[in-house]
């Protein structure tokens, strides 16, 4: 069975290569991300990452989903 987008979300999956083991801070990023699509800086600060945890664009409801993969 596959999963459709039925909401119409606009969503992105920013996959992040890493040796840790999550959950795991993104210091390496200065605490932040933009945008893929409005480019808007998007802070993370304080903030730890698991696999599958997302966060939304302020500016363009934009989801962007974490996958941590494991190197």
């Amino acid at each position: 069975m596959t999963k459709e987008n039925i909401t119409n979300e606009s969503i992105s999956i920013l996959e992040i290569p890493t040796v840790l083991n999550p959950p795991i801070d993104l210091k390496f990023t200065d605490h932040s991300i933009y945008c893929p699509l409005c480019n808007i800086e998007i802070d993370l600060e304080k903030q730890v990452i698991k696999d599958g945890d997302d966060v939304c664009c302020e500016d363009c409801n934009h989801k962007i989903v974490f996958r941590i993969i494991r190197v």
